[in-house]
């Protein structure tokens, strides 16, 4: 791991290697400690080297805004933990190895949808997640929307996830496009759909809920508070519509609804079960029935 963290030196521009440098210089405890699971984990789970951008995460900037570096160490450490149990092993190496996974496609009225599953540092939101899940459309992978994530244990062996980011596309016909998938998916809005693909990560878990970041928690503010102030969609809004209630030091507790059954409902309703069953789907058969103490 010594050698390959070397190697990202020389490897990246002037800027990026300052900063990975005065991270690691300012907190060489916990670097150390980093660099230690990566090499830990490389040799007993993944056999292949991790991405160099999982070697430089960042535990200045990370998932929650003013949080301790060292409980966001602990945090990253859990989340490949449960990411080895809950998920396939060669979609978890993939991951380290940073290759986009298809997670599938969903078929709207007249197009095409689907759903990737990569590294948060790969599509623009290193410092709000470890994996994110992404929409877009099949013909000409225009961005819908993307949500960054991490696992997380919670009380009684079980598990949930923290949400650290939900964001569309910065593209200028954005608004268009999402209108029109929106209409396409029977009025699921692609918001609504990946937090669905989430859901059904977490449904066998015995906890009922999904844990996600606030207005103020977001981790854009440590970005703002030195350039600016920066723009962000409503968080706070869209997690009080689905049912959010507050949970400090994150932001809310959202409720995962029940284990959703097929049926012969609306095209609104099949839309949403199949986004479902992609996030249930991607738990293997024995992460269903584990114990993440």
């Amino acid at each position: 791991m010594l050698r390959q963290t070397i190697g990202i030196v020389s490897r990246l521009k002037f800027r990026k290697t300052l900063a990975f440098l005065s991270r690691s210089v300012l907190s060489p405890g916990l670097t150390f400690r980093w660099l230690r699971f990566l090499s830990d984990f490389t040799e007993q789970h993944t056999f292949v080297p991790p991405h160099d951008d999982l070697v430089r995460k960042s535990l200045s900037s990370f998932l929650v805004h003013r949080m301790a570096w060292r409980t966001r160490l602990n945090i990253l450490t859990q989340h490949f933990d449960l990411a080895r149990q809950l998920m396939c092993p060669h979609v978890l190496q993939a991951l380290w190895r940073g290759e986009m996974i298809e997670l599938g496609t969903i078929c709207g009225r007249d197009h095409h949808y689907r759903l990737q599953l990569l590294l948060s540092d790969h599509c623009g939101s290193r410092h709000e997640g470890v994996f994110t899940v992404r929409l877009v459309q099949a013909s000409d992978q225009t961005l819908l929307c993307m949500t960054s994530f991490v696992f997380v244990r919670r009380p009684g062996d079980s598990y949930s996830l923290i949400v650290g980011g939900l964001q569309g596309s910065a593209n200028a016909d954005a608004k268009r496009a999402i209108i029109s998938a929106t209409r396409d998916l029977g009025g699921l809005r692609p918001k609504d759909a990946v937090l669905l693909v989430l859901k059904g990560l977490v449904v066998h878990s015995a906890t009922p809920y999904l844990i996600a970041v606030s207005n103020s928690s977001h981790v854009i503010n440590h970005r703002a508070s030195k350039r600016g102030t920066m723009k962000l969609s409503d968080l706070d809004a869209y997690w009080l519509e689905r049912g959010g209630i507050p949970f400090p030091p994150f932001g809310f507790r959202i409720p995962v609804d029940p284990m959703i059954n097929d049926g012969c409902g609306s095209r609104r309703s099949r839309t949403k079960i199949a986004f479902w069953k992609v996030g249930a789907n991607l738990i293997n058969h024995i992460g269903r029935d584990r114990r993440f103490c």
